[in-house]
């Protein structure tokens, strides 16, 4: 039977309407597989396997791993170790490490180079930093200096009239190369080459710009356009290169190769003589002595008892280990738990409490500096040391603190001088297979350091001269000077960074590891996700990834610009009605922890304001 035209125009909506339920259906099915295979899998899609072998060695093809459009997210649980970096594929890197039988220490050496590769604004071969060494045989845990150093030709007024933060000037002696392997001389299993290799590889195949260093790139574009090297390096043409785009860095990889085959070349070889020529062509200062002369320097860790259970390891100056440790002696003895976060009432006066303390705990680190080189006419740096460390001290200035208000004079904290802040650096933590750990931080200071890269090495080097004094001048960030900091040859400046690791005394077992980049603002974040952790009771990604605020003894306190990493605003009235007002800024810390749960549950956290992610087994 014939249909007339309104039956054939039902017919035909009919058969419409149900070839577009079967469409969607079968678009649903396909987008709920795809979400739940990546949801499961915790990376990427489409992310290839990394070509470098357990052991580091030479693999043939380029190097992949995710895309700065991926979150690369890794969290746990581990049940045998992990790494945590502010770059997931050096992450990984380490993680492979310990997998290949390395030490802790080996695997933060081969993360540590990976990072000066790929993060080469913060870190890198030329620069330097500290590493604190936990061995859980003995139970105890010593710390590694090779902080750069003055050269032999530096005077206490060298900058009044130039700048301290650009150019060979800036530079101090590096002292990254010669710590890593006299740390591996020590502490390694694997051999020095393979811990090496890993990164010759990602120099020499290249890898696609992550969002770190193309931020960096946007803020340091100028300088980076005045500088051959950095330009030859991150331009195509006159054109800055894009975010993802792969770039290769030859020039490293040749200069990492030599490192491989001869580390202490960079110090007494052919790599010291184009090191000296580098820096002259900048109009620097360092020599093939100065080179030669630098030592790293063993120290042991400074403890504290934090808990009845709990022991802090930390680094010596002129590191800030005692800041942190001044920070958290200070609050322990307002017994805080979950409760003191437990609603925004509560949570406003803990905070003001904690910015408390960090006042008071930069007012003493002022009068901190390099011990190996003492001012018997300002203070003595171990007797500072010793009252920082000092509970009783400490419960004496908790008592000074007013829960209802803070103070915007100096002198009510103590003397006032201010360390440097600076845009670089990087942290890395480890946990090994047997207990032992690592807690290392690495800099060149600013972002991109002395904004000089070399065309013939490849090193960018470090503009660490600028965390020194100069008398009657404030430094690059407009901060005052202190004597205790005043250049000298040979002398190390104050750093603000501050490694930890908490263990366990009853059965010596690592319970946290934590470090941070991002200048002053490092101890003050360090510090923040280790309350988070042990005394409010958040898991380690809540821990690192909350809003964190800053007070390095001024009238202003800061937080973070962004609005996922600031308080809500209930805390931010409590805090303005004490007189603490937060203010929004760009420039923030990164951390990297790891905390083991129970003997075989292990989490690692990289924090994601850096777009890294950790790694483990």
């Amino acid at each position: 039977m014939a249909m007339n035209a309104k039956d054939r125009k039902i017919v035909v909506f009919v058969l419409v309407f149900s070839a577009l339920i079967i469409l969607g259906i079968g678009f649903g099915i396909g987008f709920a597989t795809r979400s739940k295979t990546s949801k499961n899998s915790g990376s990427t899609p489409d992310v290839k396997t990394p070509t470098s072998s357990p052991t580091g060695r030479p693999t043939n093809g380029p190097t992949s791993f995710p895309t700065p459009s991926g979150n690369g997210t890794s969290y746990g649980p581990y049940k045998e170790g992990a790494v945590a970096t502010d770059a997931g594929k050096c992450s990984e890197i380490g993680r492979d490490i310990l997998k290949a039988g390395g030490s802790a220490v080996d695997a933060a050496i081969a993360s540590s180079f990976c990072i000066g590769v790929i993060n080469m604004h913060s870190a890198g071969i030329g620069g330097g930093g500290f590493m604190l060494i936990y061995n859980k045989s003995t139970g105890r845990a010593e710390t590694l200096d090779y902080r750069e150093e003055a050269p032999k030709a530096a005077t206490p007024d060298m900058f009044q009239n130039i700048s301290s933060t650009n150019g060979g000037k800036a530079s101090g002696i590096p002292g990254e190369v010669i710590g890593l392997y006299t740390a591996h001389q020590k502490y390694g299993r694997l051999n020095w080459s393979d811990l090496v290799q890993p990164s010759i590889d990602l120099a020499t195949n290249g890898f696609p710009i992550p969002i770190p260093v193309y931020e960096a790139m946007e803020l340091s574009k100028e300088d980076i356009k005045k500088d051959p090297g950095l330009k030859q390096l991150l331009f195509n043409g006159e054109e800055m290169k894009k975010l993802g785009e792969r770039i290769t860095n030859p020039q490293l990889a040749i200069t990492l190769e030599k490192i491989r085959d001869n580390a202490i070349s960079f110090y007494n070889g052919c790599l010291a003589v184009d090191i000296v020529r580098d820096v002259k062509r900048a109009e620097g200062i360092i020599t093939k002595e100065d080179l030669k002369d630098y030592k790293p320097k063993w120290k042991e860790a400074l403890k504290s008892n934090m808990s009845a259970d709990l022991s802090l390891f930390t680094t010596a100056p002129p590191s800030s280990g005692a800041v942190i440790t001044l920070i958290l002696n200070i609050l322990k003895g307002y017994n805080m738990s979950e409760a003191d976060r437990a609603n925004d009432e509560a949570s406003a006066r803990t905070y003001h409490r904690i910015i408390e303390a960090f006042k008071h705990a930069y007012a003493a680190r002022a009068h901190l500096g390099d011990p190996d080189f003492p001012d018997p006419s300002y203070v003595n740096i171990y007797e500072v040391l010793k009252n920082m460390s000092n509970p009783s001290i400490a419960d004496n200035i908790r008592l000074r603190i007013d829960d209802n208000k803070t103070y915007h004079n100096a002198s009510f904290y103590g003397k006032y001088f201010s360390g440097t802040g600076h845009q670089g650096t990087s942290h890395l933590s480890v946990l090994a297979p047997n207990g032992d750990a690592v807690s290392l931080t690495t800099t060149i200071n600013f972002r991109f350091g002395a904004k000089y890269r070399s065309p013939v090495t490849g090193i960018i080097y470090n503009n660490e001269m600028d965390d020194f004094s100069t008398p009657g001048k404030p430094n690059g960030f407009g901060v005052k000077p202190s004597p205790s900091n005043y250049i000298k040859p040979g002398k190390r400046p104050m750093s603000s960074i501050s490694p930890v690791i908490f263990v366990q005394r009853n059965d010596l077992m690592v319970r946290l590891i934590a470090g941070a980049s991002g200048g002053t603002r490092i101890t003050t974040a360090t510090a923040l996700v280790i309350m988070n952790k042990l005394w409010f009771g958040r898991p380690l990604n809540e821990s690192v990834s909350e809003p964190r605020v800053h007070n390095q003894l001024s009238n202003t306190t800061y937080e973070v610009k962004e609005s996922k990493y600031t308080l809500p605003a209930s805390i931010r009235k409590g805090l303005a009605e004490r007189g603490n007002y937060l203010i929004p800024s760009n420039w923030y810390a990164v951390v990297q922890a790891i905390y083991r749960e129970e003997k075989s549950t292990i989490f690692a956290q990289s924090d994601p304001r850096k777009h890294g992610w950790s790694a483990g087994y």
